[in-house]
């Protein structure tokens, strides 16, 4: 579908939010059997096996960093290129993206070694597990080489905005690899076998994105042999500005569990992760938005549609923010009740606080996320890195000073501190100087209206949890549904603008319609 000047709202609505609800439906699915699955996980690994594992996670989470920005680059080209029909162009530069992640892929695996070799000698790792983690390392080299290489099929799959193939597909390896791993564990396996199987579902994802490529943009040639210096110039002009803001991203996202198992018992990050955990698979309702902006913001750019593009921006932005409040709220008032219903008594008191503390930072987070990316749509990414390499520093500073004096809570509160500057302070100064937005206006539209929208919802919460505790995750999910009409309620009369009501109206009525029939 090529994008033009000619998409009147409605239809430009109805395709945006297409691509949204597909990736909250597959946000759902993933939220419900990760959910189902992490009690299982745990209770089967125990707290230090799990809190290793988690550890690995991260380490091979670096690993990442050699995407190099490479992935956004494809996305952000090929919706470039695909809206204009220059199909060629955008099949040398993917060409380019290919040979670059062969390359890293290798240097995935060298590194995997390496951190192989001194991982006992860095983290306070359990005799008996010190050769397991070696082994998980080393396929997670692996994993990250396949990942790499796929990447390119995934990105031009994103460039295209068909969201909806994507997610089909990441449901279904999602339910094998669910399946694959209670099976593992209830045959007795360990960290080895949960390796292997995520291995197995990379090597899924990627033959599924190179399927689903050919299938959506089959006009697109992808061969190692046909790049050329000035598509790879292309890519790294924008990669390597990328590459440090993924860094430092990395560092905000991975650091909390490097630091807990340097200066705490490796079983300290278990309860760290529980809560983390939640606020990740929430954070997927943010990337379900922010994941259409990019390639949505690239091809606006593309064709002068400024104006747009700052609706773009502030739209996605609010909707962010609208959508995570109300998780926000539950996990501020009840988290610690579901923690109890759903882990066990033993996680509330540290998991339940950590929850609350990283709830803040996800709320801060909605925005600050859309903003990001928008500016990488427009290829100013370059912009964003004063503001990343200070909350990421900052972040690593504070975690392993509070964590000496508060533990897992001091790590919590140096992730949530420079976040809520750099969402609350930074992002509204930013998109003044970039797109011209007023910052009264941003914090209007992104802050002050979304609060208010959800205090009603704010304060039915809190009565059903002082009133009515819940004492199964039935009942506690029956209450939260039973409460969420007062933020649909709010969401309607001060969230959203008069104009986004009435596109809401247009594209619903056709459903109306055909359900209850046309007068």
């Amino acid at each position: 579908m090529s994008h033009s000047s000619t998409i009147t709202p409605v239809q430009g609505a109805r395709f945006q939010l297409r691509n949204v609800l597909s990736n909250w439906g597959a946000f759902a699915f993933a939220a419900v059997v990760n959910f189902a699955l992490a009690p299982v996980v745990v209770h089967a690994l125990g707290d230090t096996a799990y809190g290793v594992w988690s550890l690995l996670v991260s380490l091979t989470g670096y690993l990442g960093l050699l995407d190099l920005g490479v992935r956004g680059a494809v996305t952000r080209y090929v919706a470039n290129f695909h809206s204009r029909s220059q199909h060629a162009e955008a099949g040398r530069l993917a060409s380019a993206a290919l040979l670059i992640f062969s390359v890293a892929g290798v240097l995935a695996l060298i590194g995997s070694a390496a951190l192989a070799v001194v991982v006992s000698e860095l983290f306070r790792l359990p005799e008996e597990l010190t050769t397991v983690a070696r082994v998980v390392l080393l396929i997670g080299g692996v994993n990250v080489a396949i990942s790499l290489v796929s990447g390119v099929f995934g990105g031009i799959v994103v460039g295209r905005e068909r969201f909806d193939y994507n997610n089909v597909t990441e449901m279904v390896i999602g339910a094998l690899r669910a399946v694959a791993i209670v099976i593992a564990l209830k045959a007795g396996r360990g960290l080895v076998a949960l390796a292997s199987i995520q291995l197995a579902v990379s090597l899924l994802r990627g033959l599924a994105s190179w399927w689903l490529s050919r299938r959506l943009y089959p006009e697109l040639r992808v061969r190692l042999g046909e790049w050329d210096r000035e598509c790879a110039g292309l890519i790294f002009s924008f990669g390597l500005t990328s590459v440090l803001l993924n860094a430092m991203g990395s560092i905000i996202l991975y650091s909390d569990s490097l630091v807990i198992g340097a200066f705490l018992p490796v079983g300290m990050i278990t309860f760290f992760a529980i809560a983390a955990n939640l606020t990740e698979y929430a954070r997927a309702l943010i990337s379900g938005i922010s994941h259409t902006v990019m390639p949505r913001a690239s091809a606006l750019e593309a064709v002068g549609q400024q104006q747009e593009l700052q609706e773009a921006l502030l739209h996605g932005a609010r909707l962010a923010v609208l959508v995570i409040l109300p998780i926000v709220i539950t996990f501020l008032l009840r988290g610690a009740s579901f923690i109890r219903l759903w882990m066990g008594p033993e996680y509330v008191e540290s998991a339940g606080a950590v929850l609350q503390i990283l709830s803040l930072s996800l709320w801060s987070l909605a925005a600050y996320q859309i903003v990001t990316a928008a500016t990488m749509g427009m290829g100013k990414q370059q912009s964003l890195i004063p503001a990343f390499v200070a909350e990421a520093l900052l972040n690593l500073a504070l975690s392993i000073v509070w964590v000496r004096r508060y533990g897992i809570l001091g790590v919590a509160w140096g992730t949530t501190v420079p976040r809520l500057a750099a969402s609350l302070l930074f992002a509204p100064w930013f998109v003044r100087n970039t797109l011209g937005v007023p910052a009264r206006r941003f914090w209007l539209h992104v802050v002050v209206r979304p609060l208010v929208a959800v205090a009603l919802f704010a304060a039915g919460s809190h009565a059903v949890e002082q009133l009515w505790p819940a004492s199964s995750l039935l009942l506690y999910f029956v209450q939260v549904g039973a409460t969420l009409p007062l933020a649909l309620v709010g969401v309607w009369i001060f969230g959203l603008t008069t104009r986004e009501r009435q596109t809401c109206v247009a594209l619903l009525s056709p459903y109306v319609r055909g359900v209850f029939g046309s007068s």
